[in-house]
């Protein structure tokens, strides 16, 4: 790391020397014995605080009142120091002063204000754009702290006794200062994270939990590090002791002594052959990663049938792309000796290769000893070894004054760049509030990469059992219950098989909210859609042979399952008309529209009960030959159930909208009504479009007069928990309801294609008793 030492020589320096005593500490001793320093009590009201009102900020803040009246109390988690001055940016030549008679924190915070100090003046040219632009500025640092954070989960170590009920952690210095644009003020802050080693006596005096960090990612610290984490996840989920499966073609990435890169094919090569005993458990990495845009995917080095020869020969590593020539690296690095990339691993231009390889999806991933899960960049030229952001890191060396025995060394170091670090500090001053909690790299850089966003990414995580993500920010592990940074910080992700031994209707309830969210997922080819998910029902359908998958759905639960509709309205147009790589899904199954999706109960599905009201006659679903959930050409339900003709062009009946007094919301809202001639209630609908006119949509491509309403299923109101009181909803006065879809015909006999749902209650002509009278009749779905 660039790593600074604080020599404390002058007096600056010397602020930031951490005096335990001076700032008020004692002794005390953890559950399991060790010698921890305390800062004193640990919770402070805002009516304690002297020389601010308050109130507004409380409210501001969501704070509320005590019994006794006080404003609720938040965490005293700040130690001051004596380091205030001024400066004139942008040259700062105060600090440039101090920099040079040998103070390391003023030369690094310089450099850090500078950089922050580009972004301030482009926010002010911004909001003053008639005036001259700001050159000049004066700076006030009015507050430098060491913030505490309560933690309150135990994180390798022992919890605090006394008068603390959770742990207290340093864990960051921040600056806080003031810029005068001469025509407005304005308040900042700047924060470094604060590190230690875990065998350093400081780590445990201070319950600090970071580790050090390493800007190379394959330097000797990193690489120590991460051999540390890939070692607990073996107590976590060890590896068999004979792997029995290898994808068809791996990577050889070569060896200590033979840098040779080829592909090679599995089952004839020696080192992989299951008959060779002495080469049983050979491990393999897979790599999960973005090949980005159309013209950045173009530059990917792929297989084909006309390179598939050369392949095998050898590879030049030069003309990989970057995504790919770094996980190699990482692989020769930790010693893994074989590689699953999918552009060199299947032939590309080859259909029946292609399918047969995308069914192997979820064998290739769920056996692979781990997944290299690229969170930098968006494409596969984009690389990961190379940071975007290298910190200078400033070493403070540490004696307590309280125990002697007790010295070590701190690490200080900006997790963002300046530019992103600089946060607005107007609340941070007034109250002492410096923000919810300690940074969360995992978080962050999972929820800000086009990864997390990519379709096939989707599958590969959930399936594989170890994974190694590499973000702009550091790397991070995750295997069974251990998910941990490379800083030591830790972090959640879900995991679609969490239980073991699930049972299938565990797995439906998991299946619909990995579907909802999978639709938000993008892909460069929709065709795609149903291969890039294709291991899950694979994975389900072995685990629960008796179950049938339908194009996305599953036989025993359609009944549930149909009752799907897009989160978010589009034109009808989308539906009707093929994209054009042509046909994706029927009209049935979700996976004809691109985009998020909902079910009737949301994501309370689970607690309700569905009986079904027709009979499954037939299903034709036509996929392609070498995966069974993958692309499908064509697929049709049978269906002998009730139908009802909407008797709008009989002049019997009309749809209005549904007044905001009467819509209820069942996972979907149900924006329409259908009325009798009459005007009584029969049924509530929610069209998949929007399709009714209007100034968007003057020519209404649905005919409303031929549309049918077919049902499906029958529930209450009631859930598993949840006993429904007519007093609940004053237009219900029956929890049960009927539910089903709205179907347009093709033109075809008896043939229909999904448009919408409704549901039905007990009151006017609806629920129950209006269905009691209508025949049943053969529906054929498309």
């Amino acid at each position: 790391m660039a790593m600074t030492i604080l020599n404390a020589t002058t007096t600056h320096c010397k602020a930031l020397e951490l005096d335990d005593v001076g700032l008020g500490g004692v002794i005390k001793h953890g559950k399991d014995g060790e010698r921890l320093v305390d800062f004193g009590e640990v919770q402070e009201t805002y009516a304690k605080r002297k020389g601010t009102n308050f109130a507004s900020l409380a409210i501001t803040a969501g704070l509320g009142k005590l019994d006794d009246g006080t404003l609720e109390s938040w965490p005293k988690l700040e130690l001051k120091l004596g380091y205030m001055r001024d400066d004139i940016f942008p040259d700062l030549l105060g600090l440039a002063s101090t920099s040079s008679q040998g103070c390391a924190f003023c030369k690094i915070l310089r450099g850090d204000l500078i950089a922050a100090w580009d972004k301030i003046r482009e926010e002010s040219d911004r909001k003053d754009d008639n005036e001259e632009k700001v050159h000049q500025a004066k700076l006030a640092i009015t507050k430098v702290t060491y913030q505490l954070y309560e933690v309150p989960h135990n994180n390798e170590g022992g919890e605090v006794v006394g008068s603390h009920s959770k742990r207290i952690c340093l864990d960051s210095l921040y600056v806080f200062f003031t810029i005068d644009l001469g025509s407005s003020k304005m308040d900042y802050s700047l924060h470094y994270n604060i590190h230690a080693d875990a065998a350093d006596p400081c780590a445990s005096w201070f319950q600090i939990w970071r580790k050090p960090l390493s800007n190379g990612l394959i330097s000797p610290p990193s690489i120590k590090r991460l051999n540390e984490l890939i070692a607990r996840s073996l107590l976590e989920i060890p590896t068999p002791p004979g792997n029995t499966y290898y994808p068809t073609r791996l990577l050889d990435v070569g060896s200590s002594t033979c840098s040779k890169l080829r592909l090679i094919i599995s089952a004839e090569y020696p080192a992989l052959s299951k008959g060779e005993a002495n080469f049983v458990g050979v491990r393999y990495a897979a790599l999960s990663y973005c090949w980005g845009p159309k013209d950045e995917a173009n530059k990917q080095l792929i297989t084909t049938r006309g390179t598939i020869r050369n392949h095998i020969a050898q590879i030049e590593f030069g003309h990989l792309p970057q995504t790919v020539a770094d996980a190699v690296q990482v692989c020769r690095t930790i010693g893994i000796r074989y590689l699953w990339v999918d552009a060199l691993c299947i032939v590309q231009d080859n259909r029946d290769d292609w399918a047969r390889e995308a069914f192997e999806m979820a064998n290739v991933y769920a056996n692979s000893f781990i997944t290299l899960c690229i969170l930098q960049g968006n494409s596969c030229t984009s690389g990961f070894l190379k940071k975007p952001h290298s910190p200078k890191t400033l070493q403070v060396n540490f004696r307590s004054r309280l125990d002697s025995s007790i010295s070590g060394k701190l690490y200080l170091r900006m997790l963002h760049p300046p530019r992103e670090n600089l946060k607005d500090s107007r609340l941070q001053t007034m109250g002492g509030l410096v923000g919810a909690g300690p940074d969360e790299p995992a978080k962050l850089d999972l929820r800000d990469a086009a990864w997390s966003n990519r379709g096939w990414t989707f599958q590969e995580a959930r399936l594989s059992p170890r994974k190694l993500f590499y973000g702009p920010l550091m790397f991070h592990i995750s295997c069974g219950k251990l998910q941990e940074s490379a800083d030591g910080s830790k972090f959640d992700e879900d995991d679609f098989f969490r239980q073991r031994e699930p049972k299938f209707s565990d797995v439906l309830v998991g299946w619909y909210s990995l579907v909802a969210t999978y639709g938000n997922r993008a892909l460069s080819y929709e065709r795609d859609r149903f291969p890039a998910l294709s291991a899950f029902p694979r994975t389900i359908s072995e685990k629960f042979p008796d179950q049938q998958y339908l194009a996305g759905l599953w036989k025993s639960d359609l009944h549930r399952g149909l009752l799907w509709t897009p989160y978010a309205w589009t034109d009808l147009k989308t539906y009707l008309e093929y994209p054009e790589e042509g046909y994706i899904a029927p009209s049935w199954s979700w996976a004809c529209h691109p985009g998020g999706l909902t079910w009737v109960r949301g994501n309370a599905l689970g607690l309700y009960i569905f009986s079904p009201e027709f009979e499954l006659r037939g299903a034709n679903i036509v996929s392609e030959a070498m995966n069974p959930y993958g692309r499908v050409l064509s697929g049709t339900l049978e269906l002998d159930a009730k139908t009802f003709q909407l008797p709008l062009c009989r002049g019997e009946g009309r749809v209005i909208e549904t007044p905001d007094s009467e819509r209820r919301w069942l996972g979907v809202t149900f924006h329409y009504t259908l009325l009798s001639a009459k005007d009584e209630y029969i049924a509530s609908l929610h069209l998949d479009w929007i399709t009714l006119g209007g100034k968007n949509h003057p020519e209404d491509p649905l005919n409303l007069d031929q549309l049918c309403m077919v049902l499906i299923s029958r529930s209450s109101l009631d859930n598993i928990y949840h006993h429904w009181k007519p007093s609940d909803d004053k237009h219900v006065t029956d929890p049960e309801i009927m539910l089903g879809l709205l179907l347009q015909p093709t033109g075809e006999k008896d043939e229909f294609v999904k448009v919408g749902l409704w549901y039905s209650e007990t009151r006017g002509l609806g629920g129950n008793k209006f269905w009691d009278n209508i025949r049943r009749r053969s529906v054929r779905l498309v």
